[in-house]
């Protein structure tokens, strides 16, 4: 695509660009977006941090919406992204003094008023929501529908298209628990001109049939801007699957006898026995096994009518939902009817034995997604325009491949910041090989990591591959530095987590260790506060049925397995933990990657070619002269 940069920098004010200067790169990017859009194409684009992605998307998506009368989708992968996007576009209203309107929606879950909902799952707090609102026991549903709170509901509606855009959170506040926040968002969707949303409100097609039948709006009208799309073949993989557990039928058991539907209960221990049967067949040497559909659905259905079944276990939901906000009868009836409908291909069937955390056996059946496209493939075909970007979207042929785009414009940019304010090392001579893993192994990559830690001037993340290295390295680190550790822990919630965040920033020379796939390895931005980001290991996928099973699947239909199931989801971890150190131009750091496996040319050849690697044995040598400068 021809792009002519000195026409586009001409008509910069037509895309509502509000800043004075350009990013290295972002006209180009800008550019880029706008034609795809006019020429109603899609876009895959691998943007490093720095680039600008927020404007450069938005900008040419909102003015060719609101001369088109289209509506723009932002969606994120985060809530704490939406907040970038919203003042995004608060300057471009304040710069341009156009008049536009802004929606900005979360799962409903979390805009609701009712307390302890938090605990309940999507799915339960959807049938616990529906169940309130058709037997009128929600006053904030009802009042958000009466006739005679009109006219405060639009003194609300002013309020928000007068201040916006707004966050839901400040929504919730002019709400002030009177209204469904959900409802009044909803209708201001109707008229928005950019709706920010989670990427389930688009992806999961059930939601996605529902929300826009009640913002009234259609995909075909619609340019779709997907961030940190690094993420979308996985959730959308993980929208598609569902578990049962011998944990849930347990509960599911405990339900019909309170309620007294014997007939019910005895069905669901037959359900119970017969995953036991399956688990002393096909468990006996093995923790997991693949298993056909008809093993686990005639075996159900020659004790009972199967669907008629599901049909019980709903019913018996709704009984329960009048009492409790949770019910485990609806997780069994969703569950049975996945397994009955979906089809094989592009799905795997796993049977698997657990321990909970005080060691009691769960038997777990599993329906797998293995291909994204399934749930993809409609909104490609649809949709006006989809922009797919984030700064590890790498090779983007994987995600054209993955995401099922017949054709996708492919675009790849350079990081823009200064070459000189990072330095990115690999450090050779240890390893968390599983065959290689150790006590003398621990002590050597801690030796190491503190002779690097020393040299670093300022906080510093450490990633690891898994909680189990993080604490037996850790064990080792706590007696060779003096520095705070601060280490990520899987039981924290936000609010803890955002504790101990908070706490790494305000300690000089601390050190956060977390997961590579964890809470920290992604969407935190502390510019000005990252010195440093130790990447401990290669966080490679366990080698599980699931694993390999995607590995043969890929191998069949792209002929690249080990790639795209193993090599690159665990290359794209360990550069979205780099991606953490240089935040902005001012930034100056450095990332070392403390394993000897990515010197190999198997892992080395994933990395961008601006990375600009360095392998040393002597790292505090390297860190000393680059921080000399």
């Amino acid at each position: 695509m021809y792009i002519n940069l000195f026409l586009i920098k001409q008509n910069m004010e037509e895309l509502f660009f509000p800043y004075k200067e350009f990013r290295k790169g972002q006209m180009e990017f800008i550019s880029e977006v706008d034609l795809a859009i006019k020429e109603r194409k899609h876009l895959i684009v691998h943007a490093p941090t720095g680039m600008g992605k927020t404007i450069s998307t938005i900008a040419p998506s909102l003015a060719y919406a609101l001369k088109k009368e289209f509506t723009v989708f932002f969606l994120t992968n985060r809530h704490s992204q939406h907040k970038i996007v919203l003042e995004t576009l608060r300057k471009i209203k304040q710069k341009y003094d156009i008049n536009f309107l802004v929606a900005d929606v979360i799962g409903k879950k979390h805009m609701c008023s009712f307390d302890d909902v938090e605990k309940l799952s999507s799915r339960e707090f959807y049938d616990y929501c529906k169940e309130l609102r058709e037997k009128e026991l929600c006053p904030f549903y009802t009042n958000s529908k009466s006739k005679e709170m009109k006219v405060e509901r639009e003194l609300i509606y002013e309020k928000i298209k007068k201040e916006g855009p707004l966050t839901v959170e400040q929504v919730f506040n002019l709400v002030n628990k009177k209204f469904c926040t959900f409802e009044i968002t909803a209708d201001i969707c109707r008229k928005a001109n950019i709706i920010i949303a989670d990427y389930f409100h688009i992806l999961s097609p059930g939601i996605r049939d529902s929300f826009l039948l009640r913002i009234n709006k259609e995909i075909g009208k619609s340019i779709i801007i997907l961030d940190e799309a690094h993420n979308l073949a996985k959730r959308l993989r993980e929208l598609m699957s569902e578990t049962l557990s011998t944990f849930t039928i347990e509960n599911a058991i405990k339900e019909a006898r309170e309620f007294e539907y014997i007939n019910i209960s005895e069905v669901l221990k037959e359900l119970k026995l017969i995953l036991d049967d399956l688990k002393y067949e096909k468990l006996e040497k093995t923790e997991e096994s693949l298993i056909k559909k008809e093993e686990f659905y005639e075996r159900v259905n020659a004790y009972t009518d199967y669907f008629q079944f599901i049909g019980d276990l709903y019913f018996l939901a709704d009984l329960v939902r009048e009492k409790k906000k949770r019910s485990y009868s609806s997780g069994v009836a969703n569950f049975l009817k996945a397994w009955s409908i979906n089809d094989e291909e592009g799905f795997t069937r796993i049977l698997q034995l657990k321990k909970s955390k005080i060691g009691k056996e769960i038997i777990t059946l599993n329906l797998k997604c293995l291909d994204p496209s399934i749930l993809f493939k409609p909104l490609i075909n649809n949709s006006l325009s989809l922009i797919c970007m984030s700064g590890t979207l790498l090779p983007t042929e994987m995600y054209q491949d993955l995401l099922g785009f017949d054709e996708a414009i492919c675009k790849e940019y350079k990081n823009p910041f200064p070459y000189e304010n990072r330095l990115n090392l690999i450090v050779s001579g240890v390893t968390t090989k599983f065959t290689k893993r150790s006590n003398e192994m621990y002590g050597l990559i801690a030796t190491k990591a503190s002779n690097i830690l020393e040299k670093i001037p300022g906080n510093i993340l450490m990633f690891f591959p898994s909680y189990e290295v993080m604490y037996n390295i850790s064990a080792n680190l706590r007696n060779l530095t003096k520095r705070k550790l601060l280490l990520e822990n899987p039981a924290n919630n936000k609010e803890e987590r955002n504790e101990l965040l908070e706490e790494f920033k305000t300690t000089k020379n601390s050190i956060l260790l977390a997961v590579a796939a964890g809470s920290y390895g992604e969407g935190i931005d502390l510019p000005g506060i990252i010195k440093g980001v130790i990447i401990v290991g290669l966080p490679l996928n366990k080698p599980d049925l699931e694993t390999m099973q995607l590995i043969d699947y890929y191998d069949k239909k792209y002929a690249k397995g080990w790639e795209y199931a193993y090599i690159f989801p665990a290359i794209i971890k360990t550069l979205q933990n780099a991606g953490r150190c240089i935040r902005s131009e001012k930034d100056k750091g450095v990332i070392v990657f403390l394993e000897e496996r990515y010197k190999w040319s198997t892992y080395r050849k994933c990395f961008p070619d601006d990375l600009n690697l360095v392998i040393t044995n002597s790292p505090e040598v390297e860190i000393e002269k680059f921080f000399e400068k």
